[in-house]
């Protein structure tokens, strides 16, 4: 089959090559992919340090060829959307049956394949906010993959939501769900006149995640989910350690999934909730996956909001 595969040897690094894949294991559901998305944190690894000949890949969208007898799989024939620890940028591909959700009709493939590791990241955080009615959160890296879907799960439970963003143009794309408002500036502290608040989700880290953990109110919780800015932080602890009850929790969507629930349950209510319109996936680019090179580099250099959807084409 085709894959797209980490070479080396090409300028972009990656490129759609024929592939040698493994037979479905017992209980596997089989896949005919129609359309992956593209995350910045395996991007930048594939571009960086993935061994050559890997398939990389966590979201995709298909239809199932095979159910591997896997008890409550969907039919042979039915849409779905699915995540994989690895792999997924390929023609077709077996997972668990918890690791899938039936696609409604009236979901396109793309906004399914959006939905993933961004969808269930930001809902797996949410979560760890308790009820969110009524109640002040302030997102970071509000137009990454994310961030969008943090802003407007949290508006959906009654929140008033912050969006920080870095530059004035990006106000539009998460300007009409941030129901506290949008905050543009270069770093976090623009956000500070608006707190203190209750949550907080930051996917930035560095000086974000720093000012962040200064801007709790008591009993407030901040998740960190990402380091896009940089691993290393330090901050106030004396200010921390006044906003008393304040906690940091770290969230990796894997061990959170095996902690709590499966995969295929957050799956099937995001799709829900674009379903009904109360949640709608921002993709900044579609495309060929045969132009993933191109695409790849883009979205680590910032150059689209919103996530990056590949449509596997044959030719």
């Amino acid at each position: 089959m085709n894959a797209i595969t980490v070479e080396a040897s090409e300028v972009e690094r990656l490129a759609v090559r024929r592939v040698v894949g493994r037979a479905a294991r017992p209980g596997e559901v089989t896949v005919r992919v129609t359309a992956i998305s593209l995350n910045r944190g395996e991007v930048k690894r594939a571009l960086t340090e993935t061994p050559s000949g890997t398939t990389p890949g966590w979201d995709f969208a298909g239809v199932v060829e095979a159910t591997g007898g896997a008890p409550g799989a969907p039919s042979i024939g039915a849409r779905v959307v699915g995540l994989l620890p690895v792999g997924s940028w390929a023609e077709r591909v077996h997972a668990p049956v918890d690791f899938i959700a039936p696609v409604p009709d009236d979901v396109t493939d793309a906004q399914a394949a959006s939905l993933p590791v961004a969808g269930l990241t930001a809902l797996h955080a949410l979560r760890k906010g308790g009820l969110l009615l009524g109640r002040k959160v302030l997102v970071t890296g509000a137009t990454g993959g994310v961030g969008q879907f943090a802003v407007q799960l949290a508006a959906a439970s009654g929140a008033a939501v912050f969006a920080h963003v870095r530059r004035e143009e990006q106000r539009p794309q998460v300007e009409g769900a941030s129901t506290g408002g949008v905050i543009v500036g270069e770093t976090l502290e623009a956000a500070r006149a608006h707190g203190p608040y209750d949550f907080i989700l930051d996917s930035v880290g560095g000086s974000a995640l720093s000012a962040a953990l200064t801007m709790l109110r008591r009993g407030g919780t901040c998740v960190t989910v990402g380091v896009t800015e940089g691993a290393l932080v330090s901050f106030d602890s004396s200010v921390f350690l006044r906003t008393s009850g304040a906690t940091l929790s770290g969230l990796v969507l894997g061990d959170d999934i095996a902690a709590t629930s499966p995969a295929s349950e957050g799956l099937a209510l995001l799709l829900r909730l674009i379903e009904r319109g109360v949640l709608k996936p921002s993709i900044g680019m579609e495309a060929s996956w045969r132009e993933v090179g191109a695409v790849a580099r883009q979205l680590v250099n910032r150059a689209f909001g919103g996530k990056a959807v590949l449509h596997i084409t044959s030719a």
